[in-house]
């Protein structure tokens, strides 16, 4: 069995080239001023304890205060946030469906307006010939019921006149109005 032995290796021996490091300046960051930090938020944090061990109630009370304000902070954000990424999310949608719309809705022309004109005034002449046929209509029954009035004489009273044909066909129209709907 042979058993192998390591040469020694002497570490100062080895030739180890020297690197310049530059030295790195922080000016923002003195140690000085960092322990002067610390130093001015422990004493803070001992008074806070201090008052808060004189005044429990207030304590608890400004505790629970602090956690509510917190929560609210944090649902804040967190609408926020599921806004915006909702908004991030379906914009390319809504736009894509915008524009879509927009190059397949119909050219509003000139001649559709034209004749939705001439359906509408059509519509109006159809409306005004019943009128004139229901006036007609009216106007009969109203002079026959003044011949039937002007033959039982007994029951017209001296003192009460007979209405006028004109007068009781514009009363007819009003009555009729507020009792029918207009249809379509």
């Amino acid at each position: 069995m042979a058993v192998f032995a390591l040469p020694k290796i002497d570490i100062s021996q080895i030739n180890i080239p020297q690197i310049d490091i530059p030295q790195i300046d922080l000016p923002a960051i003195n140690l000085s001023d960092s322990l002067t930090s610390i130093n001015t938020f422990v004493s803070q944090i001992q008074t806070i304890l201090a008052a808060a061990f004189n005044h429990p109630f207030l304590a608890v009370g400004s505790i629970i205060i602090g956690i509510g304000l917190i929560q609210l902070i944090a649902d804040l954000v967190k609408r926020i946030l599921r806004t915006g990424i909702k908004l991030v999310l379906t914009l390319p949608l809504t736009l894509s469906q915008w524009l879509w719309k927009k190059a397949t809705a119909p050219k509003s022309d000139t001649a559709d307006e034209k004749t939705r004109i001439e359906r509408l005034l059509n519509r109006l002449d159809t409306l005004h010939a019943e009128q004139e046929q229901v006036m007609t209509e009216l106007k009969t029954l109203i002079d026959t019921a003044s011949t039937t009035n002007e033959m039982e004489p007994e029951e017209i009273k001296p003192n009460e006149t007979k209405p006028s044909p004109q007068s009781a066909t514009s009363e007819a129209l009003s009555v009729q109005k507020s009792v029918e709907p207009p249809q379509y």
